[in-house]
């Protein structure tokens, strides 16, 4: 009898402790948004001003996601739905708070996470775009002799390119193959005219020749097109 009233006492005091350690874990949306306008404020250089408009964006967003987590149901497509609008939302408040250039970092910010969460999966090929970017950057700067201020330059309209291809990988189940080529063949002309801007008329020559290698490699890499019938 003792024993049993041990094990009882043993198995209780477990349980009461398992609940203590969830209740630590579980963070109130102020504190959530605490820990990410923090995590902003010092990547992204944000004022005070800033750091306060962010907090109330990033609370609301907690605050809305705690309910919907609390009151989801069995469909999980109405779900994933309800908090893809909350999380745009989210996006949309902190475009108007963050300027050009931190909503650029910003953008990288979340492909970067996005990229190690595909990581934590098992994806071991996902890179960040600022990685592909400054791999880019580097690999012009050799071809093409960049001078500093140049690779600076082209680091960024780089970062620019992959932080919206990531935008356009990540949403292409939502619109249309065509839509998509379209779209990604904009961001692309898009950046040859950006880089355009910054190399000399030498650098641009040699630029044209590296696309028309690379181009020439993946056609091969992808082999002869199959013969059709008739």
């Amino acid at each position: 009898m003792k024993k049993i009233l041990l094990m009882i006492t043993f198995l209780a005091g477990t349980a009461v402790f398992a609940q203590a350690q969830t209740q630590r874990v579980h963070k109130t949306p102020e504190q959530k948004a605490e820990h990410r306008t923090a995590m902003l404020t010092k990547n992204l250089a944000l004022s005070a001003d800033q750091s306060a408009k962010v907090k109330a964006i990033f609370a609301k967003s907690a605050a809305s996601m705690d309910s919907l987590k609390a009151t989801k149901g069995t469909d999980r497509k109405a779900t994933m739905q309800s908090r893809k609008a909350i999380m745009a939302n989210t996006d949309a408040g902190l475009k108007t708070v963050l300027n050009a250039d931190q909503q650029t970092k910003y953008a990288a910010l979340k492909a970067n996470f996005k990229g190690r969460m595909h990581g934590n999966r098992g994806d071991r090929k996902a890179v960040a775009p600022a990685q592909k970017a400054q791999r880019m950057s580097k690999v012009l700067q050799q071809k093409l002799s960049l001078s500093e201020d140049q690779y600076a330059k082209v680091n960024t309209i780089l970062l620019k390119r992959a932080t919206q291809m990531d935008s356009l990988k990540a949403n292409r189940s939502t619109t249309d193959r065509k839509a998509n080529h379209q779209s990604r063949k904009a961001i692309l002309t898009q950046t040859d005219g950006e880089l355009k801007a910054v190399f000399t008329a030498d650098q641009l020559k040699n630029y044209t020749e590296l696309k028309a290698q690379m181009k020439e490699k993946m056609k091969n890499r992808r082999g002869p097109k199959a013969p059709t019938a008739g």
